[in-house]
C-alpha cells in the first residue's frame, strides 16, 4: 500500500508543505554532523566554540558565533542516556565477574565500581552536549508549553 501524500492545499503549516521555508529553520534541520558536534562538546551552529564549561556547565552563548543557549535545558536526558550506555557496558562485565570463582568478590566490586565511575566521567558530558545539540536542532525547548501553562492559570474558567 502506498502512503498517501497530503495535498498542498490542505497543509496545516501554511507553507505549502515545506516545513523548512525559513532559512534559519532549515539550518537547524536534523543531521548527524550537528549531533556529532554536540557529542564533541562543540557549538552545534559553528562547531568551533565550546558548548560546556568546566564539567557540565553549559555556555550561555557560543564564544565564536554568538548563538544563544540560555533557553536550552537538557534536564534528566543526559543522565538517562549515560545510565543506558554505561549500564550496557557494566552488566556483561558483572555477569562475567560473578561467574568466575577465581576472582574475589571484593576485587569484582572494585573493578565494577571503577568501570562505572570512569564510564560516567567520560559519557555524561558528551551526552549533555548531544542533548543540547538535539534540543537546539529541533527547537524543543519547552518554552512554548510554559507560556501556554501560564496563560491557562491566569484565566481560570467558570464551571
Amino acid at each position: 500500500m502506498k502512503p498517501t501524500k497530503l495535498p498542498t492545499s490542505r497543509s496545516l503549516d501554511g507553507t505549502g508543505g515545506n516545513l523548512h521555508a525559513d532559512p534559519a529553520v532549515a539550518a537547524r534541520q536534523f543531521s548527524f554532523a550537528l549531533l556529532w558536534r554536540g557529542i564533541l562538546k562543540q557549538c552545534p551552529q559553528c562547531g568551533v566554540g565550546p558548548l560546556l564549561t568546566a564539567y557540565l556547565q553549559p555556555e550561555p552563548c557560543c564564544s565564536h558565533c554568538g548563538e544563544d543557549f540560555r533557553h536550552i535545558s537538557a534536564d534528566d536526558g543526559p543522565a538517562w542516556l549515560t545510565l543506558l550506555v554505561v549500564g550496557h557496558a557494566v552488566v556483561p562485565l558483572m555477569i562475567l565477574l560473578g561467574r568466575d570463582a577465581t576472582i574475589s568478590p571484593w576485587i569484582a566490586i572494585l573493578i565494577l565500581a571503577l568501570v562505572t565511575l570512569i564510564g560516567v566521567y567520560f559519557v555524561l558530558p558528551r551526552a549533555k552536549g548531544a542533548f543540547i545539540a538535539l534540543i537546539w536542532m529541533t527547537g524543543a525547548t519547552g518554552q512554548d508549553m510554559f507560556v501556554a501553562d501560564q496563560d491557562s492559570t491566569d484565566k481560570p474558567t467558570d464551571r
